[in-house]
C-alpha cells in the first residue's frame, strides 16, 4: 500500500498521468507566454478553493472532479481559431488536471 491506503499500482499510474501533465503544462506555457504562464499558476491553485468552501459538497467535487478542467480543455480543442485564442485557458485546464492527478498520486483526493 502506498501512503494513505492508495495501491501502490493506482498510486503509480496517477502520478505518471501528473508527470506527463506536468511537462505538457510547462511546455504550453513556455510556448505561448504572455497571459498562459499566470493562467497555468492559478490552475495549478484552483485546486486549494475546495479548502474555502469545506461545507459545500457540489462546490468540493466540482473542483476536485476532473470534468470541469476537461471540460475546459475540450472547448478550447473545438474552438475554431488560430491556437493562440484559447492557448492561455487550456493550459489552465491543463495546469488544473495536473494538480489533481499529483494529488491523486499522493492519496489526498479520492479518485
Amino acid at each position: 500500500m502506498a501512503t494513505d491506503g492508495v495501491p501502490v499500482r493506482q498510486a503509480a499510474g496517477w502520478g505518471a498521468l501528473g508527470l506527463v501533465l506536468l511537462a505538457w503544462t510547462v511546455f504550453e506555457a513556455v510556448k505561448h507566454t504572455g497571459p498562459t504562464i499566470p493562467l497555468a499558476v492559478v490552475g495549478v491553485l484552483v485546486p486549494f478553493v475546495a479548502k474555502l468552501a469545506p461545507g459545500n459538497v457540489l462546490a468540493r467535487h466540482l473542483v476536485l472532479g476532473p470534468w470541469v478542467p476537461l471540460a475546459v480543455d475540450a472547448v478550447c480543442v473545438a474552438v475554431p481559431g488560430p491556437p493562440e485564442d484559447t492557448a492561455a485557458p487550456f493550459t489552465f485546464g491543463l495546469a488544473w488536471l495536473t494538480h489533481l492527478a499529483l494529488r491523486r498520486a499522493r492519496g489526498t483526493v479520492a479518485g
